[in-house]
């Protein structure tokens, strides 16, 4: 009996199988009994004879029909429950759709397989996710191991007065810019954190004016841009999509300030927002050295760095991309890079627009 208190299909056949069998014999019995005592009784002498046949020979052969046909019933139900449940036994579960089974179970086998390849699908998402949050937490305890280094070295250098009062400054300034660079690292680590573990909150999307945020992003890199002498242009319509102006904010920010930094001395970077197609399409531009083809699904992998070399010197945390990728996809959107290398490096992100 299973949890339902409902009997097992094999048990339930074969009692269907013997009860109507049995009923079979009986009624047979029945019958032939009422045809032999209707023929007697048409016969002189009937009451007698079939007093005695009936307490005799015919009561024993009634008898022993009645036992050999119970047994050849059971053997026989027996029979056909196997026969009957022997696709069922057959279906390999592993892969459902393999097996032989009857028509009308078609449809439970086909639900089954599905199933089985979406939890497989999970299952390999999961394993990836937990993957990916491994190799997070060893990076980011190697990103962060070197500021605090730095940090610990000069301040116990401080603290033991062995700095000269005329070092003291450059000291000082190299703490600040070294926790300055870990600050950004955590913020950029929670707001990874948040687009990992938190559903997107329908309730708080509200129209955002991408335009004015692409101008309000790139007014804050505007010292940025100036100590490298780069050019920051915004320009473009208004536009409007349903989304998080905070997180948008961020991407058009990580986008710029990439531009910004990867960019040629008196390059220039373009902002450029409109709508094409029912889509709003923000695209950010430079004149940097540009993204090799075979690198651009790469640069949104998380502390991936294109040129290692030059991330000191350029600054930045590795998680700028990875972040813009994320906040696309939440927005339901997509991003594309574009660009010929040696030329300058095109990102391209699009919007569903409110229609």
């Amino acid at each position: 009996m299973s949890k339902r208190g409902l009997p097992s299909l094999s048990g339930r056949i074969f009692r269907s199988i013997l009860i109507f069998t049995l009923a079979g014999i009986a009624a047979f019995t029945l019958l032939f009994v009422g045809i032999f005592s209707a023929t007697m009784r048409q016969l002189p002498g009937s009451r007698e004879a079939m007093a005695d046949f009936f307490t005799g020979e015919l009561a024993v052969c009634v008898l022993a029909t009645l036992m050999v046909g119970t047994v050849l019933a059971f053997a026989v139900s027996r029979l056909l429950t196997r026969y009957i449940m022997r696709p069922l036994d057959n279906v390999d579960v592993a892969d459902p759709l393999a097996s032989k089974a009857y028509v009308e179970m078609e449809p439970l086998l086909q639900r089954i397989d599905s199933q089985q390849r979406i939890l497989r699908t999970q299952n390999e998402e999961l394993a990836r996710a937990e993957s990916m949050r491994r190799d997070f937490s060893a990076n980011v305890s190697h990103e962060m191991k070197t500021p605090l280094q730095v940090i610990s070295g000069y301040a116990e250098l401080m603290a033991n007065g062995m700095v000269p009062s005329d070092d003291v400054p450059r000291f000082a300034g190299l703490i600040y810019q070294e926790s300055q660079a870990m600050r950004a690292l955590i913020n950029d680590v929670l707001i990874l954190s948040r687009l990992d573990e938190l559903p997107p909150d329908e309730a708080s999307a509200l129209p955002v004016e991408v335009l004015a945020v692409a101008e309000r992003a790139a007014s804050r890199l505007q010292k940025l841009a100036e100590e490298r002498h780069v050019v920051v242009q915004v320009q473009g319509t208004p536009a409007r999509i349903v989304g998080n102006e905070p997180l948008m904010e961020q991407m058009i920010y990580n986008l710029v300030e990439n531009a910004i930094r990867y960019n040629e001395e008196d390059g220039q970077v373009l902002v450029e927002v409109g709508e094409n197609g029912g889509e709003v399409v923000v695209r950010v531009s430079d004149d940097g050295p540009g993204i090799p083809v075979e690198a651009r699904e790469k640069i949104f992998e998380r502390f991936y760095r294109l040129e290692k070399s030059r991330s000191k010197e350029t600054g930045g945390t590795g998680l700028g991309l990875a972040i813009v990728k994320h906040g696309a996809l939440r927005h339901r959107g997509s991003i594309e890079v574009g660009g010929e290398e040696g030329q300058g490096a095109q990102f391209t992100l699009r919007f569903p627009g409110i229609r």
